[in-house]
């Protein structure tokens, strides 16, 4: 299983939310459109192609960016609390 921390800029509300949901299938939110994804190989490809379906291509952007295991525990945020990622998190796609 792998870790991404998946970042999007949409500019369209409608496309925005869709974005969003999709993206709440697999991750955990932890700021407005930033979320921790703890996926497997074939739901990285499932998430990917379910947000080039969504998104425009010439006015959006998502970005996922890899994270190892130790990258993951080191998170850290300085304001509102971050709760540390659980290894036990279960991610349930439908």
């Amino acid at each position: 299983m792998g870790s991404y921390l998946v970042a999007y800029d949409v500019s369209n509300p409608k496309r925005l939310r869709k974005v969003a949901r999709c993206c709440e299938d697999f991750g955990v939110r932890y700021q407005y459109s930033v979320l921790l994804c703890r996926i497997s190989a074939t739901d990285f490809v499932r998430l990917r192609s379910r947000l080039y379906d969504l998104i425009d291509l010439k006015a959006d952007q998502v970005m996922f960016v890899p994270m190892c295991a130790k990258c993951v525990v080191q998170m850290d945020a300085i304001g509102q609390r971050l709760d540390p990622p659980d290894a036990k998190d279960v991610v349930v796609v439908v």
